[in-house]
């Protein structure tokens, strides 16, 4: 009996463990700024509604074709991305907000303030600025499908998309675990209801969204307007593939 408590309560305390590690298995808060910005170039700020200032910046060049909303991934200093962006993409005008305690976003990030926060986000840029495109990368294109689910955008373009966290963990360890994961991203549940014009982009050398887990997802876009599977690109490089940055371009510019 002694020996069957001590087991039951070492699982306890791994399973417990193994749910505060989550965070960081999900989340990496950053900050990172190389670049300064230019007169193209403005700072942004929004309050949410429990009172958390999000920091956000826009570029917009002399002449615009459309204006994109991007929602970055896990690592990403949103902010400190738009220079980059801004090369990608010179003559559209991009909106990016960082995650709460992400940049110098203020609060403390969960899964349902994360999306909370991102409409509140797409609904003052719809305000502001009119209707717009919307893109995520690997996390991001969770929370960018979350919004499109409940706010219509003039095309979504997910990369490095996945259908859910226990999608990810089932094909990595083999074993179905998803009554131990704190977050979701079910993003099959999202696909279900976006109107918008999808457009996915994703890699078959993907180690941190597997390729298995973009198909999963696929057959419940219902409005899937563009799928292809790169080679030769791991899932870092995908946001920054010529043939994504070519492909989402003349999309934008019509």
């Amino acid at each position: 009996m002694v020996y069957i408590a001590f087991l039951f309560i070492t699982f306890l305390i791994l399973a417990f463990v193994f749910y505060q590690w989550q965070f960081f298995m999900i989340f990496s808060p950053i900050y990172y700024r190389q670049d300064d910005l230019d007169e193209y170039f403005e700072m942004l700020s929004i309050f949410t509604d429990d009172g958390v200032e999000l920091e956000g910046v826009v570029f917009e060049p002399e002449s615009y074709k459309a204006t994109l909303l991007f929602f970055g991934g896990r690592s990403h200093d949103a902010v400190g991305l738009i220079k980059k962006l801004s090369l990608a993409y010179p003559n559209i005008r991009i909106i990016a907000f960082n995650y709460r305690s992400y940049g110098k976003s203020g609060g403390n990030l969960s899964e349902s303030n994360i999306f909370s926060d991102a409409l509140l986000v797409a609904q003052k840029v719809q305000e502001n600025y009119g209707e717009f495109y919307m893109m995520g990368f690997s996390l991001g294109s969770s929370v960018a499908s979350y919004v499109a689910s409940k706010h219509r955008c003039k095309a979504l373009f997910l990369i490095g998309v996945y259908d859910s966290v226990a999608g990810i963990a089932k094909r990595k360890f083999g074993v179905d675990v998803s009554w131990l994961f704190r977050y979701k991203f079910d993003n099959i549940s999202y696909a279900k209801e976006i109107d918008s014009p999808t457009f996915v982009f994703v890699s078959k050398l993907d180690t941190t969204t597997y390729i298995e887990n973009a198909r999963e997802i696929k057959a419940y876009y219902k409005n899937l307007s563009f799928y292809i599977e790169l080679d030769n690109l791991h899932h870092k490089e995908l946001l920054w593939s010529k043939e994504v940055i070519k492909k989402i371009g003349e999309v934008m510019n019509g």
